[in-house]
């Protein structure tokens, strides 16, 4: 009853709505499957009364396709929208939500190849940032090369990293998009001491979002 009470408060809704919005969601949650090369905007679900956010599916109920497109909202009640929908969607309360995520992977030492990997990003994703961070205290031997099944270096390549250091890889060194031509795909994100790990330690965190 309390609860209830509380959730009729516009403040406490609305404060609720945006914590739930900046919660971690994992990519594969947040984005919608699409058919068809198209944009996208990351939408959330209006807070009803009393109502919790939580995974559902939601319909463009005025769509003449057949069947109507239809997306999997998270935990936050978000997700991928395709561009032909959002009018729909945002006509039904939903607002655009944050639009940033992240990837990483720790320890990449000398058993860490070109060919090994812990992360994917996601299709329609773009990079926003790449941050290196070595935490043995040994300079890596050439740099950092971040690649995908495509190329070793599709990413970045020979990106320098001093001992205990941390680089922020400037737009000039970093190609933000995979390359590739139709539609979209999950892309699995490689990284590689280009010459010599030299008994190094790196983490990588990548920063992206959707377009």
């Amino acid at each position: 009853m309390t609860h209830r009470l509380l959730m009729k408060h516009p403040l406490l809704r609305t404060a609720l709505a945006v914590a739930l919005a900046l919660a971690p969601v994992g990519p594969k949650l947040a984005h919608a499957a699409a058919s068809l090369q198209t944009t996208h905007a990351f939408l959330c679900a209006p807070l009803g009364v009393a109502q919790a956010p939580g995974p559902r599916r939601v319909v463009n109920s005025s769509s003449t396709a057949s069947p109507q497109p239809s997306y999997q909202l998270n935990a936050a009640g978000c997700a991928l929208i395709a561009g032909a929908d959002i009018g729909f969607f945002l006509s039904q309360g939903f607002s655009y939500g944050p639009n940033i995520f992240t990837l990483q992977q720790t320890g990449i030492t000398a058993s860490t190849t070109s060919s090994t990997s812990t992360i994917t990003l996601p299709a329609y994703a773009i990079i926003d940032q790449v941050v290196l961070t070595e935490t043995a205290g040994h300079a890596i031997t050439g740099g950092i090369d971040l690649g995908d099944a495509n190329s070793a270096t599709t990413f970045a390549s020979a990106v320098a990293l001093g001992a205990n250091g941390t680089v922020d890889i400037v737009d000039s060194a970093l190609t933000r998009l995979p390359v590739t031509s139709g539609v979209p795909a999950a892309d699995q994100i490689l990284v590689a001491c280009h010459t010599s790990c030299n008994s190094g330690s790196v983490n990588i965190t990548i920063l992206y979002s959707y377009w």
